[in-house]
């Protein structure tokens, strides 16, 4: 059973190289300079307005690391800032409307990108794999 666990190890560590490659080409189309600032829009359309440490738990991403990211995106127009109306300690994150456009075009791209990848699954088979896989996430943030 390790030897089967240590394949599924790798074989993430291979998915995630090949997702990598893939995803860098679709935010590079769009204008972004990297996954990351992908994540972050992802995560501020969905959730709305954020704070900077939501945000950071969301995407799992380091303070220090958000903060150069969020400048950027801020830069170039991406993303707002703003302090929140009922905690003028937090700063929270919106999308700006070219945030929205660059989100909208990926999320075409992404379209794409799942049917040509998820199509060897049936429904049932993505709901388990994604099932399994936020278990594993949500483990892994613990340990």
């Amino acid at each position: 059973m390790e030897d089967v666990k240590t394949d599924i190890t790798l074989d993430f560590l291979r998915i995630s190289n090949l997702l990598s490659k893939d995803g860098a080409k679709m935010v590079a189309d769009v204008g972004l300079n990297s996954i990351q600032q992908w994540v972050i829009l992802s995560a501020v359309a969905k959730k709305g307005d954020i704070s900077i440490g939501e945000l950071k738990e969301e995407t799992l991403v380091t303070k220090q690391n958000m903060t150069g990211m969020i400048n950027r995106m801020q830069q170039s127009n991406l993303v707002a800032l703003f302090q929140d109306p009922q905690d003028r300690r937090r700063t929270l994150v919106k999308l700006t409307d070219e945030g929205h456009r660059v989100y909208e075009q990926l999320n075409t791209s992404r379209i794409n990108f799942n049917n040509q990848t998820y199509h060897i699954y049936n429904d049932h088979e993505i709901t388990v794999l994604g099932d399994l896989l936020h278990r594993m996430v949500e483990h892994l943030k613990e340990y």
